[in-house]
């Protein structure tokens, strides 16, 4: 398995609740059209909180939603950006509807190493 994790900001204005309705209403769809090799697609959306650590301050996270993307191995990824850079109405379509939901500049993308603690 290879992971691919994005970080996004919602573009100014829209409050979490919209993004979260844009982004599951029309962008995933968008995305299960074109990333055809995506075997695994998660949106973990990050919900502002307090913390007795950090003085119980709630704060604005640098990021509303963490999208983990799952592939069958690092291969599989890299023939999909291939696929899609032949493309370009595909990438077109997903980078504007980004445009309309996203900070764009604030995007980050992140190969994922993951190790795992075994508790009990």
């Amino acid at each position: 398995m290879f992971k691919v994790m994005m970080l996004l900001k919602r573009k100014p204005g829209l409050s979490l609740e919209e993004f979260i309705e844009r982004y599951e209403g029309e962008h995933v769809p968008l995305v299960e059209k074109y990333a055809t090799r995506i075997t695994h697609y998660t949106r973990h959306y990050l919900h502002p909180a307090s913390h007795v650590v950090h003085g119980d301050l709630v704060a604005e996270p640098e990021y509303d939603v963490i999208t983990e993307l799952w592939y069958d191995d690092r291969e599989a990824f890299f023939e999909q950006q291939e696929s899609l850079r032949g493309r370009p109405e595909a990438i077109a379509a997903v980078v504007a509807d980004e445009e309309a939901i996203f900070d764009r500049p604030k995007s980050r993308t992140v190969f994922v190493e993951d190790h795992v603690s075994n508790l009990r």
